[in-house]
């Protein structure tokens, strides 16, 4: 019988035993997005809707195509069909990948200096991991499962998988957190 492996605890976070894996798998989208996370749509709050479309204005240059803002009208639960917040058919993509294969939301950030927390959703900033609800009030960050697929490519250096996640990590965990996985699991 295999030995089950634990969930790392840091501060208040609990992180899938996955992520301590020495492995020889690195994360491509560091230096180069396939975007192909982004191939079957991206889940938003209405909060985060409401954020796009405060800058409306602002994205329709980063666009493919122009797309008109007021028709998201998200005030009733029946208005919630928006290509933002529905899965995409088959062959389709998420609408602010731009024709470079970069996002319209993270460009326009980087163009006008806003952090891009600001205006991207928190599923496209934390991707290629996930949030697993283990029991009630129990949650624990893991690798996506799409991540095997699109993100993750063969290295030749082998190395525990949470240093491959180290900009997304930081960015929920936070810098002390993260800087104490680095001491309790050095290379």
């Amino acid at each position: 019988m295999g030995v089950k492996r634990m969930s790392i605890i840091v501060g208040n976070f609990r992180l899938s035993p996955e992520l301590f894996v020495r492995t020889k798998l690195r994360n491509q989208c560091v230096e180069m997005c396939t975007s192909r996370c982004c191939e079957e749509g991206v889940s938003a709050t209405l909060y985060e809707v409401a954020r796009i479309k405060e800058h409306a204005d602002e994205i329709q240059p980063y666009l493919i195509e122009p797309y008109d803002f007021s028709k998201w009208d998200l005030s009733r639960p029946a208005d919630i069909g928006t290509p933002l917040l529905n899965e995409n058919k088959p062959g389709e993509q998420c609408w602010f990948l731009r024709a470079n294969r970069m996002c319209a939301l993270h460009s326009l950030a980087v163009d006008k200096g806003m952090p891009i927390a600001s205006i991207k959703p928190y599923f496209c900033l934390f991707f290629p991991l996930t949030l697993i609800d283990l029991d009630i009030n129990v949650t624990e960050i893991a690798v996506d499962g799409k991540a095997y697929d699109t993100c993750l490519v063969e290295s030749e250096r082998d190395g525990y998988l949470f240093r491959q996640f180290e900009r997304e990590l930081r960015r929920v965990i936070g810098d002390a957190n993260y800087m104490e996985l680095e001491q309790r699991y050095p290379e």
